[in-house]
């Protein structure tokens, strides 16, 4: 990480930083020439006003920035005002950029982070936005994963300590790699005796390049969406027989997020929540009969996930056939939610599955945004693991039919969405992103809101350009958007304090 990364990490320089001891007018990792713009543009008169105009975006890496006008009628039709950007600081509307991804823009994929993590929190516990408690609920947290393609170095810890918590950072003792291995066709010992640390760049590089089905691999990221649909729907008809056996009726919901293995193959990370039914209001989230119990449940999913397999359509590099597409054979990872023995706690599961809708094929070495005839021999090389997998999705991807491998190179054939849910499980990102432009919208007081009154402002708005327009306007506004943080998190602080005082009578946090 660069010096000015470090000392802010949402304003990159334009230029690559100068050699270390240059005197070259670069103070605290900003060059002169950042500094020059930033203090033009305090200088500036309108400073002020531009600061407030910028405020929506101010954390952005790289904001939008919106040309056009923006029309006010009123209740009958008529136009009643008219505003122009060209009239506002930069002649432009500086709009987030909403992007998911940590590496891309830290501050919009913060705001997504959260918005999951209280979407998914919502799902488990309930009591929030018109939904009912939900303590009484069957629910499930369980990991299905790919199957094996090849033998990879991987790091098996059998024991973790009592102390352990951050999968990322375990520093637990690991068994041995693979002690045991012949040497293969190609002459390479299929064998590793080293135990691995989290950090060690072996992890999840296949023994030997030419042994790995890269193919199979790429392909079954590609048709893990519809396995996927064909297990739900298998757990819905083992659910919906049991149900029937025993005479009552349930409903299931469920919420899901992908993540990349280190070996570039996804596993699904799943909340499965049981419902009961009211045939007088099918919309209504009941508790679920007490005829179901929770290990009903769990031996359902795992016969669904079991039984579960399909062949995927013919494709001339496997000799006119499909690849057979299965979960792996080491079985489901089920733990219980909403019960007293449970490890984790509903905030725990929700901060779980929350942070990885931020990330993508980074833990992979990878970090790429599309993959075309230009860039793809860049990126294949041979010797390399993950480049062996874009060759993979490219050669199959020339298949008519498999197009959809070329689109999706950079992600190694995967192409689902992040995180998809049923509905009903608790409510969406829409919604949470409309409460919050209410609360912007009225400056922190959304029952003064006019949903009727806001339908009579017309936006025609076009894209004009990406980014700040120097470094040193990301500076100033990064930097705002920091101090705006900082009091806030401030006055959380306090008024925490404030509330552990009156309800305990205890000296606050502070003293």
């Amino acid at each position: 990480m660069s010096t000015a990364d470090e000392y802010w990490p949402w304003a990159a320089p334009t230029k690559p930083l100068p050699t270390p001891g240059v005197n070259d007018g670069t103070v605290h990792g900003h060059s002169a020439r950042t500094r020059a713009t930033a203090l033009e543009r305090v200088g500036a008169d309108g400073y002020p006003e531009w600061l407030h105009h910028v405020r929506g975006a101010s954390a952005c890496r790289r904001p939008i920035r919106l040309a056009g006008q923006i029309h006010v009628n009123d209740r009958t039709g008529q136009r009643v005002a008219t505003y122009d950007t060209t009239d506002m600081p930069d002649g432009a509307i500086y709009t987030p950029c909403g992007n998911r991804r940590a590496n891309v823009c830290p501050s919009c994929a913060e705001v997504y982070r959260r918005d999951m993590y209280h979407l998914i929190k919502a799902g488990l516990q309930g009591d929030r936005w018109g939904m009912p408690v939900l303590h009484e609920h069957i629910a499930v947290f369980l990991t299905a994963t790919a199957p094996s393609f090849g033998p990879v170095h991987h790091r098996a810890v059998k024991v973790h300590a009592a102390d352990c918590r951050r999968k990322d950072g375990c520093t637990c003792r690991p068994a041995r790699c693979r002690p045991f291995g012949r040497t293969c066709p190609h002459g390479i010992l299929m064998r590793c005796t080293d135990r691995h640390t989290t950090t060690d760049t072996r992890l999840g590089q296949p023994l030997c390049l030419d042994c790995y089905d890269h193919h199979a691999q790429v392909v079954w990221n590609h048709e893990a969406p519809e396995l996927w649909r064909r297990t739900i729907q298998q757990a819905d008809r083992l659910l919906q027989r049991l149900a029937r056996r025993l005479g009552v009726d349930v409903r299931r919901k469920y919420l899901k997020v992908y993540e990349f293995q280190v070996r570039g193959v996804i596993h699904y990370h799943a909340l499965i929540r049981l419902d009961g039914y009211n045939p007088d209001c099918p919309t209504a989230i009941t508790p679920p009969p007490p005829q179901i119990t929770r290990r009903m449940l769990a031996d359902v999913l795992k016969a669904a996930f079991a039984s579960t397999a399909h062949t995927s359509a013919p494709h001339p590099a496997n000799n006119g056939h499909g690849w057979r597409i299965a979960w792996g054979d080491k079985g489901l990872d089920i733990q219980h939610v909403n019960t007293a023995s449970s490890e984790l706690t509903e905030s725990q599961i929700a901060g779980y599955i929350a942070k990885y809708v931020t990330k993508s094929t980074e833990v992979t070495g990878l970090d790429l945004r599309r993959i075309d005839e230009v860039s793809v021999d860049l990126h294949a090389d041979p010797a390399t693991h993950v480049g062996r997998l874009i060759r993979a999705c490219w050669d199959l991807g020339a298949h008519p039919d498999w197009w959809r491998l070329r689109r999706y190179a950079h992600q190694y054939g995967y192409g689902g969405h992040i995180a998809t849910k049923s509905r009903g499980f608790s409510a969406t990102l829409g919604h949470l992103r409309h409460q919050r432009t209410i609360w912007r919208r009225t400056e922190g007081h959304p029952h003064t809101w006019d949903d009727d009154q806001a339908d009579l402002v017309i936006y025609q708005l076009g894209y004009e350009a990406t980014g700040w327009i120097t470094t040193g306007d990301a500076l100033l506004a990064n930097t705002a958007a920091a101090l705006a943080r900082s009091r806030a998190e401030t006055l959380h602080d306090v008024l925490q304090d404030e509330h552990a005082r009156r309800t305990t009578g205890a000296a606050p946090l502070a003293a």
